[in-house]
């Protein structure tokens, strides 16, 4: 299951979301598929994915690939931490 980290802050600004790891001084935006993904969690991998076909419309592959990859990213930037 993977988590929002307590201290990330969330910015809205319309078209993108912009969160800042208040520990670390970090900021980082989200398009629109990384913003349904963040307001998705707490949530398993198998479900982002999921729900980015349902949203946008992509195949499931493709929505695999583009979870895993903002997965990894945030967790590198401590914005999110998984727990089995």
């Amino acid at each position: 299951m993977w988590t929002k980290v307590a201290d990330v802050l969330e910015t809205d600004l319309g078209d993108e979301l912009v969160l800042m790891h208040a520990g670390l001084s970090e900021m980082f935006t989200l398009n629109s598929a990384g913003r349904v993904i963040w307001q998705a969690l707490p949530a398993r991998e198998a479900q982002l994915a999921q729900t980015l076909t349902q949203v946008f419309e992509v195949d499931d592959e493709t929505a695999a690939q583009d979870v895993r990859a903002l997965l990894g990213e945030l967790a590198a930037r401590s914005l999110i931490t998984h727990a089995p």
